[in-house]
């Protein structure tokens, strides 16, 4: 009885470990990691990015009348940023820290479990790592939570331009 379930436990964490190592996250809210800026088309329309100069981010951008849930939980920024060549690579969003949990519960229920936590000042941070996005979700101990997303997008396209090289 002993083996058996442990058999059954074994093969459902290697299901699920695979589930999540076969994922691959192309894009945020259906901009693909790399667009341009000025080639983002939401509904058909040209998505309009503001500066934000609130922002201590370089290139962070934002929308107007964003739509500023996550699931269930509350945001209170959404920033786009894009590398100095305008390629969106990165999205950083806040929120309260009553709805922290939940953004936790959001990414364990997609990833799985954590897989790097630490704690810098007073941020505790866990990280999910699918393929070549990184999710990081820092909980302040007074104050709100942020979550990065980071694409590797840079990267990725620089190991594909390299590997399909045809001068020689």
């Amino acid at each position: 009885m002993k083996k058996l379930f442990f058999i059954l436990f074994a093969v459902a964490f290697i299901s699920s470990h695979a589930q999540t190592a076969d994922q691959s996250i192309t894009r945020f809210r259906n901009i693909p990691w790399g667009t341009h800026k000025d080639s983002i088309f939401v509904n058909g329309k040209k998505q309009e990015f503001l500066k934000d100069k609130n922002s201590m981010i370089r290139n962070a951008y934002m929308v107007i009348n964003d739509n500023m849930t996550i699931g269930n939980v509350r945001l209170t920024r959404i920033n786009y940023i894009f590398n100095d060549e305008g390629r969106f690579i990165k999205v950083y969003a806040e929120g309260v820290k009553e709805d922290a949990e939940q953004m936790r519960f959001i990414l364990e229920y997609k990833f799985g479990a954590y897989k790097n936590e630490s704690k810098v000042d007073n941020i505790n941070y866990k990280q999910w790592i699918v393929r070549d996005v990184v999710f990081t979700l820092g909980v302040m101990d007074r104050g709100n939570f942020e979550l990065k997303i980071e694409s590797n997008w840079q990267a990725s396209e620089a190991y594909r331009r390299n590997t399909s090289v045809e001068d020689f």
